[in-house]
């Protein structure tokens, strides 16, 4: 499976979204797909392994369960990242005017199809 192929079709599909890629929870770049450069993307890929493992944290301490997916929102633009597996997560970035709701079932719909290649 070519994961910069799918990246670019999960870009394509949402509107307003302009990067994703694949990051390991140590945050480690894995693939990316650019459209539209908003973020420095190796930046965000270091700061993600510490927001993946604190959000897990919290998760664990208000007995939620695991956290599949979460996002931040900011006034430059929106990250959401959804875990492919226990090590990996596919994100996504969107203009802040962009569809939020449709990154969301996109990245949900996404995972299934790439998780088996992890």
């Amino acid at each position: 499976m070519n994961f910069s192929d799918v990246l670019k079709e999960t870009v394509e599909k949402v509107d307003g979204a302009v990067s994703a890629m694949i990051i390991a929870s140590d945050g480690i770049l894995v693939e990316e797909y650019v459209q539209e450069k908003l973020i420095d993307l190796t930046g965000l890929g270091a700061e993600a392994s510490a927001m993946i493992r604190d959000i897990g944290y919290a998760a664990e301490n208000l007995r939620l369960g695991e956290a599949r997916e979460f996002s931040i929102i900011s006034d430059t633009c929106g990250i959401i990242m959804r875990k492919i597996n226990e090590g990996y997560y596919l994100a996504l970035v969107i203009k802040p005017e962009g569809n939020y709701g449709k990154g969301r079932y996109i990245l949900k719909t996404t995972v299934p199809k790439i998780e088996n290649e992890f």
